[in-house]
């Protein structure tokens, strides 16, 4: 399959990313979790179907569902949508340096659904190692009345 050319620096991104989190904030407490990514192709589309989920010692967490969308010059857009009612509208860069390629999305729009807790803004980062084998993903959030500090940390890597 041909991808759109904005996606094609961002291949790697493709299938499944596996690995193990934490998360922390003053309102709740600490917990660890295992988290699961898929980058998909849309054909024809300059934008991957993206795919999020998280699983507990109990169960099922947390998903959430969206598009990565490269929109050139290395400038990135993520949307990405939460059943707890909260969208999010993400706008960031690459930024690659001799070790690393650094997705920074901050600061997001965020929408509430009118049942939904109150999350005020987030943004994200995903850094990858020199042969894209592997991301730390980092998500920050000012949420019910709380500053916007680091909530979740995770180490995944790509499944072969």
């Amino acid at each position: 399959m041909e991808l759109h050319p904005n996606l094609q620096p961002y291949a790697f991104l493709l299938g499944t990313w596996k690995g193990e989190g934490r998360g922390y904030y003053p309102t709740i407490s600490d917990f660890a979790y295992s988290e699961t990514l898929t980058f998909a192709p849309a054909p024809g589309k300059p934008f991957f179907r993206y795919e999020q989920k998280t699983m507990g010692p109990n169960g099922p967490m947390h998903t959430e569902v969206g598009f990565f969308r490269p929109v050139g010059d290395g400038n990135l857009e993520f949307i990405i949508a939460q059943p707890m009612g909260q969208t999010e509208l993400l706008a960031g860069r690459a930024v690659e340096d001799e070790y690393f390629l650094v997705f920074e999305f901050e600061p997001s729009t965020v929408v509430n659904s009118p049942t939904a807790k109150q999350v005020d803004a987030t943004a994200r980062s995903y850094s990858f190692n020199g042969d894209r084998t592997s991301v730390t993903h980092r998500f920050h959030m000012g949420a019910v009345g709380q500053p916007m500090q680091q909530h979740l940390e995770s180490e995944l890597t790509k499944e072969a």
